[in-house]
């Protein structure tokens, strides 16, 4: 227990330092603030403000910054970690619970400390079309969705040993299948529906059971690119 939260405070320490880190959050916030200017000032609709921003300035950048973020967990302290697991002062567990924790943490964090205000914002100011639920509703989807795709980075960050390769394999791979499913028409998996029907969302016209499969489907998704990346761990040859 002590080996793992040594490793959790030193990894968040080192995200908390991190210029990818900075960058991310400072090309979430300004798009955010201009944004909830123009909505106030313009009248525009909420929905389609808070639908705009998600599918087009936090998805794709959070993809990339948290594509970077996870797949250079493992794979970018190769050397590291094997001289820590070698000399037995780390087990390949805690090692790679304190970098699940510690990558899936952060991401959460950062969305919620970007998207909650600016939701709360764009409906308080700009012309008022959105459903509470549904907002909320469309907040934890996307929300799910990048969770998902951190798991799935660590999962290649610990079979993989290359960290541009995980990342090109992990955006190519999160892009194509939710085009490959919304195609289809299996819209609840596909991160690509989802983002796009977000207006519809925020307005309250999503059925709530919708909703739910989608949470769950990523839930699910996620709780098992999490045990790969347990299993494949344990499997990897150091």
């Amino acid at each position: 227990m002590q080996a793992f939260l040594a490793i959790l405070r030193y990894d968040l320490r080192q995200l908390t330092h991190s210029w990818l880190m900075r960058i991310w959050v400072l090309l979430l916030a300004v798009p955010a603030g201009f944004l909830v200017v123009v909505s106030a000032t313009e009248k525009e609709l909420a929905s389609e403000t808070l639908a705009l921003y998600l599918g087009a300035v936090l998805a794709p950048m959070s993809a990339l910054a948290v594509a970077v973020i996870t797949s250079s967990a493992i794979a970018g302290e190769t050397a590291t970690v094997a001289d820590s697991i070698m000399s037995r002062s780390v087990t390949r567990a805690e090692y790679l619970w304190a970098k699940i924790v510690s990558r899936l943490g952060v991401t959460a964090l950062v969305y919620t400390l970007v998207a909650v205000p600016f939701a709360y914002l764009v409906t308080r100011y700009a012309t008022q079309d959105t459903d509470l639920a549904g907002v909320a509703g469309g907040l934890l989807m996307v929300g799910a969705l990048l969770v998902f795709h951190a798991a799935l980075g660590i999962t290649l960050s610990a079979i993989m040993r290359n960290v541009l390769v995980a990342v090109l394999v992990l955006l190519v791979v999160v892009l194509s299948s939710g085009l490959v499913l919304q195609f289809l028409g299996l819209s609840w998996m596909s991160t690509t529906a989802v983002i796009e029907s977000l207006p519809e969302t925020f307005r309250g016209r999503t059925p709530g059971m919708e909703q739910l499969r989608v949470l769950g489907a990523f839930s699910a998704l996620t709780v098992i690119a999490i045990l790969t990346s347990l299993w494949g761990f344990r499997h990897r040859d150091l």
